[in-house]
């Protein structure tokens, strides 16, 4: 069978004429108002000068703000009492059970930051092993944390006897007392006294256990012989 061919003629369509119009007029930019240009530029600018003022305001808070004391700035040690005791009694023994040391005051308080008693109306004891007995009494004391220092401040009063001995007098306004080795020591004026004689010096040593007195500075002495050892 053999192939067909065909053709296909379309019509010519008619020509539609198309108007453009007129070619547009060139662009030319709208002048506003002075100002209108310048209500826009403080729109445009207002918060970047918000931003500004702001910094401003907090750097000058910053300045005038004052300044924590460090005393009391957060994380300070503080130099205040955690805990107090009221017409209280400490008493310390040897090994063979014997007391050693005994205080006593009106209101001991503790502070924590220099691990250190301070005592109001203290009253101390010390019994020596020889027998000698001592006792001190003052308007304040300040007791180091293990108790090896006992420092005494105003109207200080020292009493000390061994036996029949005469009683062993000293006054002042500061001394320091070492516990364990039993010593007396202040570097302000004092007095002494025993029996009928008295000494005043600047500075004052007293050993107990080997019995020896020291008076440095200034020494003035009124020695009066007891009566019971003339003939």
């Amino acid at each position: 069978m053999k192939p067909v061919s065909a053709e296909l003629h379309l019509p010519d369509l008619p020509e539609v004429p198309v108007a453009i119009g007129p070619e547009p007029a060139p662009y030319r930019p709208v002048q506003l108002p002075w100002t209108e240009r310048l209500r826009q530029a403080l729109l445009n600018y207002l918060p970047l000068a918000l931003m500004v003022l702001a910094a401003l305001l907090s750097w000058w808070l910053v300045r005038s703000a004052p300044r924590p004391d460090t005393a009391t700035a957060p994380g300070a040690v503080r130099h205040e009492a955690d805990y107090q005791l009221e017409r209280f009694q400490l008493q310390r023994y040897d090994a063979e059970g014997r007391p050693t040391v005994r205080l006593e005051g009106d209101k001991l308080r503790h502070y924590p930051d220099t691990d250190e008693h301070e005592i109001d109306a203290v009253r101390l004891w010390l019994t020596g092993t020889d027998g000698r007995q001592t006792e001190a009494t003052a308007r304040q004391a300040v007791v180091d944390g293990d108790g090896q220092r006992v420092r005494l401040a105003g109207d200080v009063q020292v009493r000390s006897q061994a036996g029949d001995e005469p009683p062993l007098w000293f006054e002042g306004q500061q001394l320091l007392v070492l516990v364990p080795e039993r010593q007396l020591r202040t570097e302000q004026p004092v007095r002494v006294r025993q029996g009928h004689s008295e000494f005043t010096a600047a500075a004052l040593v007293f050993d107990e256990p080997r019995r020896t007195l020291q008076l440095q500075g200034r020494l003035r002495a009124t020695l009066t012989p007891d009566k019971s050892t003339r003939r």
